[in-house]
């Protein structure tokens, strides 16, 4: 708390502007310079005209100009046929092979929610107190966890066993008819433990596909005090994928890193799909599979013999899923170019300035699609957000607060609610300018971001008024936040070389303690707020005069 200094007449009540001490010079953030522009390319020159040296005979003269015209119509013509083939050729194995990627993303997208999902259920169950203290007992002393993880299990109907191991993998728990134990590699505990999750196939066969799914159990200092494994059935991921491949008319394979199949639809030709039953490992499908592992980005290959193909990975897993097409798909290409050279002689120039048109019309098409799309874009965030901060305003605070109390709801987890305010920032407006209040209100929203959580909210509701939805956050989290954001609040701030203390006024309300919907935590809160303005008035004397800085 500030010591009681003697008021000091400015041309506002300086009485307001409460802080804390000066400390050390903190220079304002400024905004990042504009890019400069990138100058457009230079106009290439215009060709050298041809030599007409030598003083030859008419005659000579005349052929000379034939054999030219000749060779330039036949440059043309070779020109024009070998642009179009390649432009054409190139256009049609871009959407070839955008159509692999499209169906690999789609299979991909399969695999990534059912793992994801079981991965978020696992997570869930290993963060419960009972699991982990089950993982370090016996069951036997935990019925309430070894009811949890019964009713996890039930409540996936993929689900083929899970077992609850303790630190060293020994299982402590088991329930349903197999054992994901047996399918983990060596090595499984390390692996889980440092990534988060291990997700490997099943040792099963290729028309039942399964996957074994293992997560820590976290102690309180971040070690795994034991493992949480599931064995869950893909036969829904692989109706899935026959469903794509039979619609696409393709092969869709999912391979691990050793280029292993996990499963596999193949199109057949009534316009169905088959499981693919057999499946030979080969060193050149290993090595694509690993690329586009390593890469994280889709790999496409349309030189191979049998046909084009695109390598798609699925975030969560160390799976890549092959896309394939006959080899007839680029048929086109060859009869393509039989086409083009077999007319170009009568419409090449006709030819080549319509290719140029189409893709002039084409790049104005993009050029304002990608400009709609960035207007959009950017039309949706300012009207989400506040254009002096950058922080969320009301419209999105209400939507996060919200979805916040909702989650909280279900989940029967803590949120708490902050409404802050700066102490006498009208007369720090009337003393400094409005341009030095709408620094400290960025410094501020700054301030206020550095000293939350990731998972929680910042909002500027108007004014010199914000708020913070802190998730999972109890009355003593919440007042861990308050302490954090006072801390960086401490330090004056240098506004148009003057040191400004700042301070913040800050009232709090829990739920469901002092309310379940969004206009009663408001409400509590903001009465909090006014009640700790109050006190801190009463307590905190006259504020400083703002001090030059240096």
């Amino acid at each position: 708390m500030l010591a009681r200094q003697t008021p000091v007449a400015v041309a506002v009540s300086v009485r307001d502007l409460i802080g804390r001490s000066p400390s050390p010079d903190r220079p304002l953030a400024v905004d990042p310079p504009a890019p400069a522009a990138r100058a457009l390319p230079a106009y290439p020159p215009p060709a050298t005209p041809p030599d007409a040296g030598g003083r030859r005979g008419r005659g000579i003269g005349r052929r000379r100009t034939a054999a030219l015209v000749a060779a330039a119509g036949l440059a043309s013509l070779i020109t024009v046929a070998l642009l179009s083939t390649s432009l054409g050729g190139s256009a049609i194995t871009d959407q070839v092979n955008a159509r692999l990627a499209s169906a690999g993303k789609q299979a991909t997208g399969y695999l990534e929610q059912v793992i994801a999902g079981r991965v978020t259920a696992l997570d869930g169950a290993a963060n419960e107190l009972p699991v982990l203290a089950l993982a370090e007992g016996s069951p036997a002393a935990n019925p309430a966890a070894t009811a949890d993880l019964t009713a996890l299990f039930t409540a996936e109907t993929q689900s083929q066993g899970l077992v609850l191991t303790n630190a060293s993998g020994s299982p402590v728990f088991r329930v349903g008819d197999q054992d994901p134990l047996d399918g983990l590699p060596s090595g499984w505990g390390a692996s889980s433990a440092r990534a988060g999750s291990l997700v490997v196939a099943a040792p099963s066969s290729l028309t039942a596909p399964a996957a074994d799914v293992a997560v820590p159990v976290r102690e309180g200092g971040g070690a795994a005090g034991g493992f949480l494994i599931e064995r869950f059935s893909l036969g829904e991921t692989l109706a899935s994928l026959q469903s794509l491949a039979a619609a696409q008319g393709m092969r869709l394979l999912v391979l691990d890193r050793a280029g292993s199949l996990v499963m596999g639809e193949a199109a057949a030709g009534s316009g169905g799909a088959s499981v693919v039953t057999s499946w030979t490992r080969e060193a050149p499908i290993t090595a694509a599979v690993d690329r586009a592992l390593t890469s994280g980005a889709v790999g496409l290959d349309d030189s191979g013999s049998g046909g084009p193909d695109a390598y798609s990975p699925a975030s969560g897993t160390a799976w890549v899923v092959r896309a394939m097409l006959p080899g007839s798909a680029l048929a086109t290409v060859s009869s393509l170019r039989v086409a083009v050279f077999s007319i170009c002689a009568a419409l090449a120039l006709l030819f080549l300035v319509a290719v140029l048109m189409v893709d002039r019309a084409l790049r104005g098409r993009d050029r304002s699609e990608a400009a709609l799309i960035i207007q959009s874009a950017a039309m949706e965030h300012a009207a989400m957000h506040d254009p002096l901060t950058g922080l969320p305003n009301r419209l999105l605070f209400n939507d996060r607060l919200q979805h916040g109390i909702s989650n909280a709801r279900r989940s029967g987890r803590p949120m708490a609610l902050l409404v802050l305010d700066i102490d006498g920032f009208k007369a720090l407006n009337d003393a400094l300018g409005h341009s030095a209040g709408d620094a400290v209100l960025r410094e501020t929203a700054a301030r206020l971001q550095a000293s939350v959580r990731v998972s929680d909210t910042v909002a500027r509701l108007g004014g010199d008024e914000f708020v913070i939805v802190a998730v999972d956050a109890d009355p003593a989290q919440a007042e861990l936040i308050s302490a954090k954001v006072r801390q960086r609040m401490e330090e004056p701030m240098t506004v148009e070389d003057r040191q400004v203390p700042v301070g913040l006024s800050i009232g709090q309300a829990a739920f469901p303690e002092d309310g379940g919907e969004p206009a009663q935590l408001l409400r509590r809160a903001d009465t909090n707020m006014y009640r700790d303005k109050r006190a801190r008035k009463s307590t905190s004397g006259w504020a400083g005069q703002p001090e030059p800085a240096g």
